[in-house]
């Protein structure tokens, strides 16, 4: 028999403005005193950062391929507008971000991306639920159970030995590469799931070597929804697997996936783990947030804080330094 507080009455009730705001617009829904709700920020004020920028723009990028490979568009990424996040290991993304088609007016578009769970030689584990513009009528979202939303589980294939099958493997021309930009951003989803510390510095040195599709349901092509690709690249010069250096040439396997009855498109990746290669990770050192702060190169955090931001020495310092100039303690 479940006992009603004021406590679980507020929670079910912030998770109930949450289902019918659909998980995008949580202006002026608070979050109950005590407890842990979406964390939203505005991407277009100058003054707030969110975690793990990098990556949050490239899984916005991610949601957009999808929807043009739905919808037969071509519209290009413009700018984040807001992105809403769970604060769990596995989060779920509720992005809404600018795109612009040279023969259409500028577009919004609401994006819901969620993160499957980690699994060795898989570091990468995503699906797109929701990909539609601002103003489309929906049901009240449910946050997905990132457990089920992954649409295809299959074990990620062996690197094979060679490729020279052309019915089952689609080598892509270099001159393909720039017309097909969502193969980069494959490449760098599974470099930024495996380290989310990776900037844009980092991922602008990449070079790919060759890209081979092996197609999952017929023959192997570029517009295959249901794929294998797989991808060498160089000019990563650290790496928590395989050799260091930037001459170092690397190997993804990416699975890509589209369940025709939710519309849900899957990306599962590995990355040195997936390939079958005798390493072992190795912790990258970065510098701590603190001394970015002191260094001039984080903005102190504005918004809703529902709780602690830190705890310990570090988080004591945090406050002192002005990094939450929001959290009050009673």
């Amino acid at each position: 028999m479940s006992v009603w507080t004021p406590f679980t009455g507020g929670q079910m009730e912030y998770w109930r403005q949450v289902r019918e705001s659909g998980g995008f617009n949580l202006e002026g829904i608070s979050v109950p005193r005590g407890t842990t709700g979406l964390m939203s920020y505005d991407c277009e004020r100058e003054d707030v950062r969110y975690p793990y920028p990098v990556l949050v723009e490239r899984y916005a990028r991610f949601g957009l391929h999808r929807y043009n490979m739905c919808n037969a568009t071509n519209l290009q990424f413009h700018h984040l507008k807001k992105v809403s996040l769970t604060m769990i290991c596995q989060a779920i993304y509720f992005i809404t971000l600018a795109a612009c088609d040279p023969a259409t007016s500028p577009v919004t578009l609401e994006l819901g991306v969620a993160e499957g769970c980690r699994k060795p030689g898989r570091s990468l584990s995503l699906t797109c639920f929701i990909a539609r513009p601002l103003g489309t009528p929906s049901e009240p979202v449910q946050l997905p159970n990132t457990e089920l939303v992954v649409v295809d589980d299959a074990q990620l294939p062996c690197w094979p030995s060679d490729f020279n099958d052309t019915q089952r493997f689609y080598e892509v021309k270099e001159s393909e590469l720039q017309d097909n930009d969502w193969i980069r951003l494959n490449l760098e989803l599974a470099l930024c799931t495996n380290d989310r510390n990776l900037e844009v510095s980092d991922l602008s040195q990449l070079q790919i070597v060759n890209v081979l599709i092996e197609g999952i349901q017929g023959n192997a092509t570029l517009q295959a929804a249901a794929a294998n690709v797989y991808i060498t690249f160089k000019g990563l010069a650290m790496s928590r697997v395989g050799e260091l250096g930037e001459h170092v040439v690397r190997k993804v396997i990416i699975r890509r996936a589209i369940n025709e009855l939710t519309g849900c498109m899957t990306l599962l990746g590995g990355y040195g783990f997936s390939i079958g290669e005798a390493t072992e990770e190795r912790f990258i050192p970065r510098p701590s947030f603190i001394s970015l702060y002191e260094a001039g190169n984080i903005v102190p955090f504005r918004g809703p804080m529902t709780g602690p931001p830190l705890g310990g020495f570090i988080g004591r310092k945090a406050i002192e330094l002005g990094l939450f100039p929001d959290y009050r303690q009673d």
